[in-house]
């Protein structure tokens, strides 16, 4: 991977009534084109440890330098559950523990091709344990979807405070209607759980403010923040 070309872009996760930015979640793009994940080299970096560790060592720097000139603001960055299965991103929070309070991490819901805990657990409870035990706050992406399914939501709800919901998945399988009670119903859960939703994939005006009446949550999607309006991250 050549560390040259990636960078930050950050898409706010905004609030439902007044629309101002909570946080910013970071994306990670090749510096020349904001619309484009990475995603063939970040594959590749995952699914090899030592570079991995180049990956983690180029992340620290980054995230220290957009932590260091955005001193008001929050963010999220992604680790995969591949990630969880190395030692390095625990070097990484233990690190960047000065800026805990203004990190969320937040975990994607690819299954790890390899990992190290019992095959009879649907997910690494004690990886999400020790981010917990480090006091950063945890987002669970893509809820229903992959890994991150209900009962691993229920399995690790001690740990967590944040969950994603993305729309844009559902919406190409399922009617208006079904994905609307899709969205009750796991925004009831975060309800119970006592947990922060989040509905990402916020496209139009129509859904925002069916979302607005019907759902408790804030608003993520190129309603407010499109490929070419994500805020270039100073840094």
């Amino acid at each position: 991977m050549n560390y040259d070309e990636l960078k930050f872009y950050g898409q706010g996760i905004h609030h439902a009534k007044t629309k101002e930015i909570v946080f910013f979640e970071l994306l990670l793009r090749k510096e020349d084109n904001k619309n484009i994940f990475p995603k063939d080299s970040y594959l590749s970096m995952i699914s090899q440890q030592e570079e991995h560790q180049q990956y983690v060592k180029w992340l620290q720097k980054t995230l220290t330098r957009i932590l260091e000139a955005n001193p008001t603001k929050r963010f999220s960055f992604n680790l995969d559950p591949q990630e969880l299965e190395y030692e390095e991103p625990f070097d990484l929070l233990e690190n960047l523990k000065e800026y805990k309070q203004r990190l969320i991490i937040e975990i994607t819901e690819k299954p790890p091709m390899k990992r190290n805990y019992p095959y009879f657990s649907a997910v690494n409870v004690e990886a999400f344990k020790k981010i917990a035990q480090y006091g950063y706050q945890i987002a669970l992406d893509d809820i229903g979807q992959g890994i991150n399914s209900l009962d691993n939501v229920l399995e690790l709800k001690n740990y967590f405070q944040i969950v994603k919901f993305s729309a844009l998945s559902f919406q190409k399988k399922v009617s208006e209607d079904i994905l609307q009670k899709i969205i009750v119903l796991f925004a009831s859960i975060a309800v119970q759980l006592d947990k922060t939703f989040v509905v990402e994939g916020i496209e139009n005006q129509k859904f925002a403010s069916w979302l607005e009446t019907n759902v408790c949550c804030y608003h993520q999607g190129y309603l407010y923040s499109t490929p070419e309006k994500i805020v270039t991250i100073d840094y």
